[in-house]
């Protein structure tokens, strides 16, 4: 009987559909409706996310000077929602830092789920940004060998590195940013007080037309060298005899010496307008002076030399180069050239002080660096400077490919190695300044 009875209910179709339609309905309706409902809340919780990321970098920023809750605001009120907010904004500002913690809250009313008496869902975010202006040492080394006439880098060069100064010396940073400007041909002319000074009371020049010391393979790799026992280039020259479109001297003379330690971006656009080209590539002097620059080893004696008035280093600079330790200095190396590492030629004899004449004819010079040992002695300069916590960026202009990945192995990232041709030097110094200020999103 019960059997029966089954059979006949389950045969019964009259009423059935329209109740079981009306039981299912709402649950139908709140998981449907519901999944409209939490994406929209998930496209909401996005863009008050990434909203709320935008302001609090943008109130972050050291020259920022709007209120930083107002800055804050004027961003949230592009948020697709007529919710009411709830902000909180924390501010920790020093002279050289900014930090900005912001968190914000509100209620999304829902269309579907209120059936389910879930009236609005919660949309919450929070970010923290800061701009640290920690302070700042630059070495900023650039070729002026003959090749950059050839291949226009040279008029190009001049306006790129002054807008280089511009843009990381400005009046508010200036008080924590020094630069060094480091012109290299086959050499670096130190200048003569610097040079004077390392080499000792008892050193014989070879000639004052300029000052230039040769380093040993060994001394690439390590700090200061024994400057006392180190020879002064000769006064010479390889390619650049008779030419009238580049001066002739391995190592660069007159103005072509290093600029050190200043904020002075008159002083140093002045120089940068002022390079000329010279004879040579030495690619492993210019990175061994760009470190030494930012060695504090070497601030005794740029300390006493600008109290002698030697140096024109601002006092506020004293104490310049900080230590490699010092958690509040960053520093930076920008290399910029358009060649390989050239070998190193010399006069043929060792007791010449000055060739009047090319060296390059036959029997006219020795090498004491080839091409391949100039290239292990500019690694072991950037091993070096890595080693110290320097962050190095490397410009490759119009520079073949067999060539670049030596050039490229001493950015201290594989994004910070620019390998260019044709008419952007001055975009690539200006992304260079703009990484070196990055304001940065912090947990």
């Amino acid at each position: 009987m019960l059997y029966g009875f089954v059979k006949r209910l389950l045969r019964d179709r009259s009423g059935s559909i329209p109740v079981m339609t009306a039981l299912l309905m709402i649950p139908m309706t709140l998981m449907a409706g519901g999944a409209i409902d939490f994406a929209r809340h998930e496209r909401l919780r996005v863009a008050v996310q990434d909203t709320l990321d935008r302001g609090v970098l943008a109130a972050a920023s050291l020259t920022q000077t709007q209120d930083p809750e107002k800055l804050i605001r004027s961003y949230l009120a592009q948020i697709p929602t007529s919710a009411a907010y709830d902000l909180t904004i924390k501010e920790n500002k020093k002279t050289n830092f900014r930090k900005i913690e912001a968190s914000v809250s509100l209620s999304e009313p829902t269309t579907f789920l209120k059936l389910g008496n879930i009236k609005a869902l919660s949309v919450s975010a929070k970010s923290s940004a800061q701009d640290e202006r920690r302070n700042i040492e630059i070495s900023l080394i650039l070729d002026i060998s003959g090749s950059m006439v050839d291949n226009t880098g040279m008029t190009q060069l001049r306006p790129a590195a002054a807008n280089f100064v511009d843009a990381l010396i400005r009046p508010d940073t200036k008080d924590y940013t020094s630069m060094s400007i480091i012109p290299f041909a086959g050499g670096v002319n130190i200048g003569a007080s610097v040079f004077d000074a390392l080499a000792g009371p008892l050193y014989h020049r070879r000639h004052s037309y300029s000052s230039c010391f040769e380093t040993s393979s060994l001394e690439f790799s390590s700090g200061i060298q024994a400057f006392p026992l180190s020879d002064q280039y000769p006064r010479f020259t390889f390619y650049n005899w008779n030419r009238s479109d580049r001066r002739p001297w391995w190592c660069p003379e007159g103005n072509q010496q290093v600029t050190y330690i200043t904020n002075d971006a008159t002083l140093l656009k002045s120089r940068a307008a002022a390079l000329e080209p010279y004879d040579g590539t030495g690619t492993a002097y210019a990175l061994k002076w760009g470190t030494l620059l930012l060695d504090p080893a070497m601030q005794p004696i740029f300390s006493s030399l600008r109290r002698k008035g030697s140096l024109a280093i601002p006092a506020a600079f004293d104490s310049r180069p900080a230590a490699f330790s010092d958690s509040q200095t960053r520093k930076i190396l920008v290399l910029f050239t358009d060649g390989a590492v050239g070998f190193q030629p010399r006069p043929a004899k060792t007791t010449d002080n000055e060739v009047s004449g090319n060296i390059s004819c036959s029997g006219c010079s020795r090498e004491i660096y080839s091409a391949a040992a100039a290239v292990k002695a500019y690694k072991s300069a950037c091993d070096l400077a890595k080693s110290k916590g320097i962050t190095i960026f490397t410009i490759a202009f119009k520079v073949n490919a067999a060539d670049a990945p030596s050039l490229s192995y001493c950015a201290s990232d594989p994004s910070y190695a620019y390998n260019i041709d044709g008419l952007n030097i001055a975009t690539t110094f200006q992304s260079i300044a703009t990484t070196i200020q990055k304001i940065r999103l912090v947990p």
